[in-house]
């Protein structure tokens, strides 16, 4: 059953020509454990976004990243669906925004880096 799933997102993609998605894993109840999805630029597939799934089907967490994967923001979420956090990431360090939100989804934290240092740091 994966194979054909496989073949068929394959197919998708080389018929549109533009982004393949590749699942890895399933759960008992049929819901992807994670997927990633590529972008097809003029000689080579780039790695565009990952993203993880809890069981009931929200996603947990997502990477997206840039076209050379230095550049990137990644995202948490609570079971609920609620954002946890998301940090930004610039050749590879932390730079610009990271927050935090509660399981309520109240923003809690929000701390500014440059470069991979903390300039300012920010509690709700």
């Amino acid at each position: 059953m994966n194979r054909i799933i496989f073949m068929f997102i394959l197919s998708l993609a080389v018929l549109q020509g533009m982004e393949l998605r590749l699942v890895e894993g399933f759960y008992d109840n049929r819901m992807p454990k994670k997927v990633y999805t590529y972008k097809e630029t003029s000689d080579k597939l780039s790695l565009k976004v990952s993203t993880s799934y809890y069981k009931n089907g929200q996603i947990s967490y997502q990477i997206e990243y840039d076209n050379r994967g230095l550049n990137s923001r990644k995202t948490w979420w609570h079971k609920n669906g609620n954002k946890s956090k998301m940090i930004t990431f610039k050749n590879g360090q932390v730079d610009g925004i990271w927050i935090t939100w509660s399981y309520d989804g109240l923003k809690t934290r929000e701390r500014l880096y440059k470069n991979g240092f903390m300039i300012n740091d920010r509690l709700y």
